[in-house]
């Protein structure tokens, strides 16, 4: 398993109660997306450490809650207060483990393997779930559906995005 490949989705915040339970400070994440997970790992002194939980819920107030199978009490759990926490692989909601954020290709120039230079993504629309990019080629925009599979490599120093369209995509854009 890359450790590498982990997204961070918050970090631990302080013990809640008397069971051992820590408040969670999360990032943009549904809660949602997280409580069938049944692990996390947690970031201690650079190590990603794998921890089961048997709780994870809103509690109003107080936040998120997470209750480790671990600890038991506030002054053991009290260890994990401000260490990083991260999804395991696969855990995302569009079902991909790739680490990157849709609105990071803003801006860059799209090229697709088999029909070259497309353009430059101009917005993102779609959902969180099913993003798409909108390319703009020359005055026309192309909807290019962003998913994991079609991303074949991404090169920050070139400002360059290399994709994979479906068969027939781009030919629905030529007049």
């Amino acid at each position: 398993m890359d450790l590498e490949s982990l997204h961070r989705i918050g970090r631990l915040g302080k013990p809640w109660g008397h069971q051992g339970e820590l408040t969670v400070h999360l990032d943009d994440i549904d809660l949602d997306d997280l409580v069938h997970a049944g692990s996390f790992f947690v970031d201690i002194e650079g190590q990603k450490v794998p921890f089961f939980f048997s709780g994870l819920r809103d509690q109003g107030r107080a936040g998120v809650l997470v209750k480790f199978e671990d600890f038991h009490d506030p002054q053991s759990a009290g260890v994990l207060v401000g260490c990083d926490l991260y999804a395991p692989p696969g855990l995302l909601s569009d079902g991909s483990d790739e680490s990157w954020d849709p609105d990071e290709f803003i801006g860059m120039l799209v090229r697709d393997e088999e029909h070259g230079e497309l353009g430059e993504v101009t917005g993102i629309e779609g959902s969180a779930r099913n993003p798409v990019l909108v390319v703009l080629r020359g005055e026309q925009e192309v909807m290019v559906p962003l998913a994991g599979e079609m991303i074949l490599g991404v090169d920050p120093e070139e400002n360059t995005l290399l994709v994979r369209t479906p068969p027939g995509l781009i030919d629905l854009y030529r007049g």
